[in-house]
């Protein structure tokens, strides 16, 4: 299948490639069909992309790139939509905000989890009150050079 996107151009993908996110993103309900791609230029980003909206898509980190405490509980509702056996198995990951300063922030209260062999996403929305919903990017400590996040392999872009 074909998918135009703004940010990355015409991208050529299997069905079977797609996450299923089955209740959205919160404040985009209607949006359940995505690709994550690895970012082609910055080491550690990712996009979530919508398959049918060419201008939808989601910037994502690994949790520990923003902050190395983040810890969070799948709980037993969220372990059966995302029909997770294993929760060792899952993907998480926080999105990244633009702040009105023009800085960028992570919604720590809430992550996306990614079960990666079934193909299903669920957003959680944590009720602690411990985590910020837009937690600044420059206080964390940030590793020197991260890693590319495990995940999809790259996905055949053309132009």
């Amino acid at each position: 299948m074909n998918i135009i996107t703004t940010r990355f151009g015409l991208i050529q993908a299997q069905e079977s490639e797609l996450y299923r996110i089955p209740e959205g993103l919160l404040g985009f309900r209607s949006y359940t069909q995505f690709l994550h791609l690895p970012d082609p230029v910055v080491s550690g980003l990712s996009w979530l992309q919508s398959a049918t909206a060419p201008d939808l898509a989601f910037g994502l980190v690994a949790p520990p790139l923003a902050v190395g405490d983040y810890r969070i509980e799948i709980r037993p509702g969220d372990r059966a939509a995302l029909e997770l056996t294993d929760e060792r198995s899952a993907l998480v990951y926080v999105v990244l905000n633009r702040s009105a300063a023009g800085g960028l922030t992570v919604n720590l209260q809430g992550p996306l989890v990614f079960n990666p062999v079934r193909r299903l996403g669920r957003q959680l929305v944590l009720t602690s009150s411990r985590y910020p919903v837009r937690y600044p990017l420059e206080a964390a400590a940030q590793p020197a050079t991260p890693t590319l996040l495990p995940g999809l392999t790259p996905l055949r872009a053309t132009a």
